[in-house]
This record gives C-alpha cells, sequence and structure tokens, in this order.
C-alpha cells in the first residue's frame, strides 16, 4: 500500500513537473529563422546609347539618391546645347516683328483720320488695315518661334542630362558591370546597386501561425555573429498563397537600418511579440 502510495505521488510530482515545464515554453515567444536581404537589387543603366566615359564610384561605396555614378562622352550633346541657346537667345526677329507693327499701327491711324476727312479712299484705308492686322499676325508668329526655340534648348539639356547616369536611390554600390572606353546602350547595366535602408527580413513560419503574425506587428530581429544584437522590426507582408509541400507561409519584416550598420546577406532570429 505504501509502495502504491509512493509511486502516485512520485507521477504526481513529475506530472506536475512537466505541466510546469510546458507553461514555462509556451509563455516563451518562439524564435524561426529568417534571413536579411536587401530592399532592392537595382542594374543601374542608362537611357542614352554611347561610349562610357568615366564610373565616378567603385564597388562598397555608399551613395545617395540623385548623386552621378557615370557618365558617356558627351561632346556632341553639349555643341547643341551651345547652339540651341544662341537660337533661344536670339531676338532680331521679333523685335523687327514688333517695329513693322508699330509702323503699320501709326500708318493705319493716319488713314483712318485721312478717310474720315474724305481725304484718303476706302480702298487705302482697308490696305492699310490688312497690312497693320498682317503685321500683328508676324509679331505673334515671332513669338511663337521664340517659345519653340526655348523648348528646344530644353530639348538639348535633356539630352546632355541622359549621358549623366545618376543613382535612383540611396545605398551600396554592389556591382561595376563595366569600364570606362565601353559601349554602353539601354540593354546593359554599368552597375548594381543594394538598398539596404530599410533591410528585408524574410522568414517562414508554420501555416498554424496564420491569422497570428499580422500586419503591423513588432518583431525582434537578432542577426548571427558577428554582427549580433537585437533590432526592432515591423511586419510588413503575410503570404496569402501558402506552401502545401513545405507547411509554411512567407513573411516579409521590414528592418529600418539608417546608418547602414547591418549588412544585408545575413542570416537571422525573429521572435514575434506574440505567437
Amino acid at each position: 500500500m505504501r509502495t502504491a502510495t509512493a509511486l502516485v505521488a512520485a507521477s504526481m510530482l513529475v506530472l506536475g513537473a512537466s505541466t510546469a515545464l510546458a507553461q514555462t515554453l509556451s509563455s516563451r515567444p518562439s524564435l524561426f529563422d529568417c534571413v536579411i536581404e536587401p530592399r532592392a537589387m537595382i542594374n543601374v543603366g542608362s537611357s542614352a546609347d554611347g561610349i562610357l566615359d568615366e564610373i565616378a564610384v567603385d564597388r562598397g561605396d555608399h551613395v545617395e539618391k540623385g548623386q552621378v555614378l557615370a557618365r558617356l562622352e558627351a561632346s556632341l550633346a553639349k555643341v547643341e546645347v551651345e547652339i540651341a541657346q544662341v537660337r533661344a537667345d536670339a531676338d532680331a526677329d521679333l523685335l523687327s516683328s514688333k517695329a513693322r507693327l508699330e509702323h503699320l499701327s501709326r500708318r493705319a491711324g493716319r488713314v483712318a483720320e485721312l478717310f474720315s476727312r474724305k481725304v484718303a479712299s476706302a480702298e487705302s484705308r482697308d490696305e492699310a488695315m490688312t497690312e497693320k492686322l498682317l503685321a500683328e499676325h508676324g509679331v505673334r508668329e515671332s513669338e511663337l518661334n521664340r517659345k519653340l526655340r526655348a523648348v528646344e534648348l530644353k530639348r538639348a539639356r535633356e539630352v546632355l542630362a541622359r549621358r549623366t547616369i545618376r543613382s535612383p536611390v540611396t545605398g551600396i554600390v554592389h556591382q561595376r558591370l563595366m569600364a570606362p572606353g565601353e559601349f554602353v546602350h539601354e540593354q546593359v547595366a554599368v552597375l548594381t546597386l543594394a538598398e539596404i535602408d530599410p533591410l528585408n527580413v524574410e522568414v517562414f513560419l508554420p501555416i498554424s501561425l496564420y491569422g497570428k503574425v499580422r500586419l503591423g506587428m513588432a518583431a525582434e530581429v537578432m542577426p548571427v555573429a558577428p554582427v549580433g544584437g537585437v533590432h526592432k522590426a515591423t511586419v510588413t507582408v503575410v503570404d496569402q498563397v501558402f506552401d502545401a509541400a513545405s507547411g509554411t507561409l512567407g513573411v516579409r519584416l521590414e528592418l529600418p537600418n539608417p546608418d547602414f550598420k547591418l549588412p544585408a546577406g545575413l542570416a537571422c532570429s525573429v521572435r514575434f511579440a506574440t505567437d
């Protein structure tokens, strides 16, 4: 009898310990494997064809959005801008048209006065008014031509600007794919940039967590050594299409990286605010 009582007590003790351990484990948020990736990998090219004159950056360089990355040979485009500038500044035709209009306006006024005194004929008056009207059209045409020349100057400057390759994002130069002297066209990339602020954190979770991990949920990302540390991230994507073979769903988090201290392409663990 005592032996049976002892066995029951021992069993209850083991069961209680197991229950306490299970409660402890269930109250501790789980860790899931993840990968830190760039927000985007961008192949930067040129919208213009030509010979690559210079590349101003190298692999590993930090670049700002709008920064000059490379330039194509642009001597002819610069000459076109100078020609368009001279044409846009020319106003001789407009000044001539305005002077002619002033002269014919005064003449039409005099003829009209003479006609009112019955000194000039109606034909003379009509001829003077027609010449004035044609002069007005001439002024408007000269003004239109000047506007067109200004547009041509803008176009020439835009053509020249396209021979300068600028960074579309703030990030890191991942690869230099070409060298000065090579021919560039719109089908080839000159550089590859990695946008690493913010970073993407990709993780695959069991389907059982669907509905528990939600958009906007906070999480802690822990990169592997030697980076380490605990970094705050936010859920931005929860896949609506699951992987039936592995029984997982994909989740993406956004990890701020304003000082570029965290590298991309790094394994990590993630812990969500709740399971």
